[in-house]
């Protein structure tokens, strides 16, 4: 005699292959980048002193950046026996830049300083998006490279657009692609974080790479992060003009 399968049972087996196909929300990416790339531990970090180099035009420049809660960054970078300098305190900001004809420190415009203000997020702009005023959506899922990714669109509360691609196996960040407006003139670019490394409990990319107009344009490489090193407030305070 054929034996026949209960409906219940035909119901719940065809549920559970149709929520394995269902792709997920971006509620659900979400909370499994968070997790893959350990936001509850970054959450912990009150200073992160990246050191490295980054590499353009065939030539190498080291390179620090100083981040200090809450929204402090200090970016420094050695070119030709020169030190260039960006500063965001988390309300202002300020620049040194020699060869522009002074060794003078400088306010930046308000378009940098809107640039330093996202770098300055420890936790990056997708986490706690709805809090800082940011609007999200997830756009769908697509092939990069050969890699299905999620594509989150994220217009920030400042104007600017970014386009997230996380890998949808691993759920990291493959590519951030940024547009935003300088000086009245839209701009684009691209990021490409790899080389991704477990530090103090949270995945960093150890390699990114920038392109404008699909061109390469820098290549940086981290030697190292080093989390909750002391970190003097000075460091982000703006000098005096030299007399």
């Amino acid at each position: 005699m054929k034996k026949i399968i209960p409906i219940t049972v035909f119901l719940i087996i065809f549920g559970s292959l149709s929520g394995m196909t269902q792709e997920m929300n971006l509620e659900q990416v979400l909370a499994k980048y968070y997790q893959a790339t350990g936001t509850d531990h970054i959450k912990e970090w009150n200073t992160i002193t990246t050191t490295g180099k980054s590499k353009a035009q065939g030539m190498e420049f080291p390179m620090t950046i100083i981040m200090k809660r809450p929204g402090k960054i200090r970016f420094e970078m050695e070119i030709q026996g020169n030190k260039m300098v960006q500063v965001f305190d988390g309300q202002k900001g300020w620049s040194v830049v020699p060869w522009s004809g002074s060794t003078d420190p400088q306010d930046m415009t308000e378009d940098e300083l809107k640039g330093m203000k996202e770098q300055s997020d420890f936790e990056g702009t997708l986490f706690n998006w709805k809090e800082k005023g940011h609007k999200a959506e997830l756009i769908g899922k697509e092939d990069m490279e050969g890699s299905p990714v999620y594509k989150i669109k994220v217009a920030l509360a400042d104007g600017n657009i970014e386009t997230y691609f996380i890998d949808a196996e691993n759920f990291v960040t493959l590519k951030i692609n940024s547009v935003s407006k300088i000086q009245g003139n839209e701009s684009e670019g691209e990021t490409f974080p790899s080389n991704y490394k477990e530090v103090n409990g949270a995945m960093m990319p150890f390699a990114i790479e920038n392109k404008v107009k699909a061109q390469s344009v820098s290549h940086i490489v981290i030697d190292k992060y080093e989390i909750n090193k002391e970190v003097d407030d000075n460091l982000f305070i703006k000098p005096a003009k030299k007399q």
